[in-house]
């Protein structure tokens, strides 16, 4: 984390310099003296002399296998998303003065390029491809593998290249840094034409430091803090989750702390004087900034840092509110423990099936097991089995080989479950998964491998599965619609996610839905927090943020919430019969309410599909029916 992050310098490219300290090195084995070159340079030309390469190799840019690529870029896909508006932007800024703009992850993989790369030389071209090893040990010395070594950045120049072959590059580096503090991947932009101008590197550490913060802002968190001390400390903001743990940090904010990275042990109360609760309180009611000390006494100020997407509303834990009368639990004590008792279980190996209502969170549970558990830096793969044409579910999950079927994609398709590799996957709807994959499900449970359609040879994986599923899977085995071993398999701990009406947290979960939709959660008085928790919620927390983010709509910027700007709930349709009202059987009961969505989404079967809170494929298999 002593990434250097100040502009760098103007500097001359003095190639007879870098020449002399060749000969010196190369020729006489002698060290050149720290005038003639950067040290950091000396110690990369020793680690490959080390490792027995000559300095007349032939330098050879493999290509990878297409679905090697593909796996590669679902498992950065994080980073990817994170970097591509800066990339973009960084390629627009330097490509007209001949730089070519590259994005490695943490081993010298290339994962992505912009600019026009078409236009540049052979070498260049060839280098500068997704997945083509990039590291160290096979290309030699280069900026991004310096960058990546000294975690500081970095540039190369012609000659100070370790292979002859690559000294007509010109490249300078920037390393990323995940929101934990540890690198994750390095910016490069290279030419083919002499020269190195100390712009270009300032906009590539610029472009490093945007990936950063986007990595930081989409990490998953309760509250987001920025501290400022004085005019020089930019982008030092910290995240918390309900517990006041830390969870996710900037570069300047570690420097401010002296701490080299995140650490998971500590908690707000082990960096600051003040007291977590009081301080996410304050930060609710008031919009000015704070003031805070640090545990060594130093005082800083401190604000509330959005972002959309920063709090998921299924994990709003407890907050203390110090100011006016005591409010309700922030915190869902039986919620609590479930999901604590859920990520042991699948720490431990074994399958969780999330069970629930329609529109209480399920996906967002199994993403904060995945986040929580040992395998939070793999893929997390997500599907809907009711949303995929049951003849194509057996491609989705496991691939195929090219001309396994009429319309098979040409050169095949990996599956979803290999994509998640090392991942978790997330099996939504399973109780719509028909009878034939269900068999198919089971012998990956047992075995760990996947056989693509088409295919002889089982491919292994390493993934933990998820399953969701708002239907009494237990009727269903009774029915003889789903396997009961397969149940068995898939239930080793069962994750009940409570109805809205049933949390002890409304206030928590509203506050988190305004966070995450932009808006100051004292917005919402005390009146009209009371008169919404009182509303039944059919569609649980789906249905709130929908009404929620209508009424910010509907009101001026900054202008309380009353019962107006929620008018549409007060003509909501009541909750469906249940079994055992007048209504009757079952089968009636489930006519009914298909009839009800259709009607109330104008006969799209799409909209009424989501209004039931199943999938179209679903949907149209009960309308044949």
């Amino acid at each position: 984390m002593n990434a250097e992050t100040k502009p760098v310098p103007g500097f001359r490219y003095v190639p007879e310099r870098i020449w002399k300290a060749r000969r010196l090195f190369f020729g006489e084995g002698r060290l050149p003296q720290e005038s003639q070159i950067d040290q950091a340079l000396l110690r990369s030309w020793n680690r490959c002399g080390d490792l027995g390469r000559s300095v007349d190799e032939q330098v050879v840019f493999e290509a990878v296998e297409p679905k090697a690529l593909a796996n590669l870029l679902q498992q950065r896909r994080a980073l990817l998303d994170a970097a591509q508006p800066a990339l973009t932007d960084l390629a627009s800024a330097v490509s007209t003065a001949g730089y070519a703009v590259l994005l490695t992850d943490a081993h010298g993989c290339a994962l992505a390029v912009a600019g026009d790369i078409g236009q540049r030389s052979r070498p260049l071209r060839e280098a500068f491809r997704p997945g083509v090893d990039l590291s160290e040990a096979v290309t030699g010395t280069t900026a991004m593998a310096l960058a990546l070594a000294e975690h500081r950045a970095s540039w190369v120049m012609g000659p100070e290249h370790y292979f002859a072959d690559n000294q007509i590059f010109h490249c300078c580096a920037a390393p990323v840094f995940d929101a934990r503090g540890h690198i994750m991947a390095a910016v490069d932009i290279s030419r083919d034409t002499p020269g190195l101008a100390a712009s270009a590197m300032n906009l590539t550490l610029r472009c490093a430091q945007r990936i950063e913060r986007s990595l930081f802002e989409r990490e998953p968190a309760f509250v987001r803090i920025t501290l400022e001390a004085d005019e020089a400390l930019q982008d030092c903001s910290l995240a918390f989750d309900q517990d006041g743990r830390w969870l996710a940090t900037s570069r300047e904010a570690c420097r401010l702390l002296g701490r080299p990275h995140v650490a998971e042990e500590l908690r707000f109360e082990d960096l600051f004087a003040d007291r977590f609760s009081s301080i996410v309180s304050a930060l609710r009611r008031s919009k000015a900034d704070l003031h805070v000390h640090l545990q060594d006494g130093v005082r800083v100020r401190v604000s509330k840092h959005q972002c959309p997407g920063a709090v998921h509303p299924l994990c709003a834990l407890k907050v203390v509110d110090t100011a006016g009368p005591a409010s309700s639990s922030a915190e869902d004590p039986v919620l609590r423990a479930s999901l604590e008792r859920a990520r042991r279980a699948f720490d431990a190996g074994l399958p969780v099936l999330v069970t629930g209502e329609t529109g209480v969170g399920k996906e967002v549970a199994a993403r904060t097991l995945h986040q929580a558990s040992r395998r939070s830096q793999g893929p997390f793969m997500a599907i809907n089995c009711g949303a995929i044409a049951p003849e194509l579910i057996a491609s989705e999950l496991f691939g195929h080989e090219e001309g396994a079927y009429t319309g098979a994609r040409r050169g095949g398709a990996v599956g979803k479950i290999a994509i998640a590799h090392g991942g978790t996957v997330l099996l939504d709807e399973i109780g719509e998964m028909p009878l034939d994959l269900q068999v198919a499900l089971l012998r990956v449970l047992d075995s760990g491998e996947v056989v693509p359609v088409g295919a002889i040879q089982p491919t292994p994986v390493d993934v933990r599965f998820v399953c969701a599923t708002h239907r009494d899977l237990p009727a269903l085995v009774a029915a003889g619609r789903f396997r009961e071993d397969l149940y068995y398999r898939l239930a080793a701990y069962v994750l009940t996610v409570p109805a809205l009406r049933e949390r002890t947290d409304f206030d928590a979960v509203l506050d988190a839905l305004c966070m995450q939709l932009g808006s100051d959660p004292g917005r919402i008085g005390n009146a009209l927090r009371s008169w919404l928790k009182d509303l039944p919620w059919p569609g649980n927390v789906r249905q709130l943020r929908h009404a929620l983010r209508l009424s910010l709509a509907l009101a001026d910027d900054d202008e309380p919430l009353n019962e107006s700007h929620f008018a549409t709930l007060q003509a909501a349709p009541a909750r469906p019969a249940v079994i055992g009202s007048p209504a009757g059987s079952l089968k009636a009961t489930e006519q009914l309410a298909i009839e009800a969505a259709l009607r109330q989404a104008h006969g799209n079967v799409t909209a009424a599909a989501k209004l039931l809170g199943i999938g179209r494929a679903t949907l149209y298999r009960r309308l044949a029916k």
